[in-house]
């Protein structure tokens, strides 16, 4: 037995040193010899001696039996240190195996225990459930996750434990449980900003939720709670506002801040200030992860003058750098390798699904790219399956919608941004999305101007509902109509050469040459070597008509 202690003491050297391999070999070695069933091998923990016998006609060896005898405590510390360290090298089934052997041991929660028994730490069985819901939840065991936490008595429940707890009712649709549970934890510790945002997720107001102490300075911590609140109640102007404001007010960039004002200005279709946010939030802390997957998305959309693929390719080597095993790493790369124009980027998003299969970021990248692979139809199954998952996911709406549309499925694409519109509410994007899912059915092109026009109301920016609606007026042959439409967005946008090319063609339309030239001589100024654009000029200089209609389609194809 001495022998035994020796080891066992060994192995607890090995495990708060951290050698979580080496506490593996010897802890599954010294669990053979106290099995029931003796293990026959050579000496291993001791020099056994052996004997031989010769005869004439043969020479056999025999091998020595090892076996300890333990006591249940003792075999329980040994199956919690081998469960531990199997837990710390993230073999999370093996891990799991080993302590519900330990419970059996210890049924204390079961029964009575044994008079043998009495002397076991009771601590340390709590460690052990609360590893084993983190391997049950890591499998998505979600119920038998919150058994095993559950069966803990609620006068040993620490914080730790029922946060965890907390966060398994949500996932199990028990809101009213949870929300309890996240009151007790801030009974505990006031400052749980975990179990602030999910009360305030699940529906609970920033008044009733429990006051900060009244000798401490939150000012900065309420302006960060109030921008998350409007966040979860989708006023996203109101949230960015807060997020600016708690910004600028803090003597140093905070990493939690940047990211929560860039995500915000995303929801709200702000992209080039979610880009910038970004920027800064990346350049400050290049390890960061949360939301990165949405910074390589704006990356990969973005269709200003400056190429964003050598900022995708440094944010995929940072990512890369951080960790392999989180969704976010693989969909940045998907997204550059998308902008490569590789067909790699779909595997990248299905590697970022074996690690969240209902990862929407990963399931957009999945569907652009099936999109890009000409597999129409798969890529609307993948758009539908992310709003499925998440119902506020706009860029999931407007994928599937432009994909109905392309596959003639006019009617479904119709429904679909109606749903969107009554989902995530009537604003300059919803409306354009609905507008432009109208303009393709020749029963509803003269509704969807109101649509669009709302839209344009909304955000005088938004150049694709503008080519929309030029579009509709010109097959409705309302050449006036359209001229003002555009003419109002160039005004404030003069830098686009080929809507002022599309701009002076619906002047000769409408009756007005000599400007029409002016206005080509001024798109030809934006590109001087473009001779396409020359020629262009030159034929409506001798009043040589073109086509509108397949300048405005080819626009807005691209």
């Amino acid at each position: 037995m001495k022998e035994f202690y020796a080891l066992l003491d060994h192995l607890k050297s090995l495990y708060e040193n951290g050698l979580y391999e080496d506490v593996k070999l010897l802890a599954d070695m010294l669990i053979a010899t106290t099995d029931s069933s003796p293990v026959t091998s050579q000496s291993f923990f001791s020099t056994v001696s052996a004997s031989t016998s010769l005869s004439s006609t043969s020479q056999s060896s025999t091998t020595s039996t090892i076996s300890f005898q333990c006591d249940p405590k003792d075999k329980y510390t040994l199956l919690y240190l081998y469960g531990n360290a199997a837990f710390n090298l993230r073999e999370y089934k093996t891990a799991e195996s080993l302590f519900n052997r330990a419970l059996q041991i210890n049924k204390s929660n079961l029964k009575p225990k044994p008079k043998n028994l009495t002397s076991l730490d009771s601590e340390t069985d709590i460690q052990i459930k609360y590893n084993l819901h983190l391997c049950l939840f890591y499998d998505k065991k979600y119920q038998d996750a919150y058994l095993i936490l559950d069966s803990i008595p609620s006068k040993q429940r620490t914080v730790k434990i029922l946060l965890a707890m907390g966060k398994l009712c949500q996932l199990l649709m028990n809101n009213k449980e949870a929300i309890n549970i996240y009151k007790e934890v801030l009974k505990i510790s006031k400052f749980s900003i975990v179990a602030i945002e999910a009360l305030l997720n699940l529906g609970i107001k920033m008044d009733d939720l429990p006051k900060m102490p009244s000798n401490i300075s939150t000012d900065w911590l309420n302006m960060y709670l109030k921008g998350k609140s409007s966040m979860i109640s989708r006023d996203y102007k109101e949230a960015i506002k807060s997020f600016k404001t708690l910004d600028c007010s803090l003597t140093h960039r905070s990493a939690e801040v940047l990211c929560s004002l860039a995500n915000s200005q995303y929801l709200n279709g702000e992209y080039p200030n979610a880009i910038s946010s970004f920027e800064k939030l990346h350049k400050l802390e290049p390890t960061w992860t949360s939301k990165m997957d949405i910074y390589a998305f704006l990356l990969y959309s973005d269709k200003s003058e400056f190429d964003k693929l050598s900022t995708l390719e440094r944010l995929s080597n940072d990512m890369h750098q951080v960790s392999v095993n989180i969704p976010e790493t693989w969909t940045v790369i998907g997204y550059y390798s998308l902008k490569k124009k590789s067909q790699k980027a779909k595997c990248f998003a299905e590697n970022a699904l074996l690690i969240d299969h209902e990862n929407c970021q990963a399931l957009l990248l999945r569907a652009i790219a099936l999109g890009k692979l000409k597999a129409i139809s798969e890529s609307a199954v993948t758009y539908r399956e992310a709003t499925r998952i998440n119902i506020y996911f706009y860029e999931a709406y407007k994928g599937l919608v432009e994909t109905l549309l392309n596959l003639n499925h006019t009617k479904d694409a119709i429904q679909i941004a109606a749903n969107a519109v009554k989902l995530l509410g009537s604003n300059h994007r919803t409306l354009a999305l609905y507008g432009e899912a109208l303009s393709r059915d020749s029963l509803t092109q003269e509704k969807s101007k109101t649509y669009l026009y709302k839209a344009i109301k909304g955000d005088p920016e938004n150049q694709e509902a503008v080519i929309c609606l030029v579009r509709v007026c010109m097959t409705l042959q309302q050449f006036t109509e359209a001229l003002e439409v555009l003419g109002k967005y160039i005004r404030h946008n003069p830098s686009n050469p080929r809507l002022m090319h599309i701009y002076s063609e619906l002047m000769k339309k409408c009756g007005k040459s000599d400007e029409a030239i002016i206005y080509m001589n001024k798109a030809s100024g934006m590109d001087t070597n473009n001779l396409q654009m020359k020629s262009m000029i030159e034929r409506a200089e001798q009043n040589i008509e073109t086509s509108l209609d397949e300048s405005i389609q080819n626009l807005h194809a691209n």
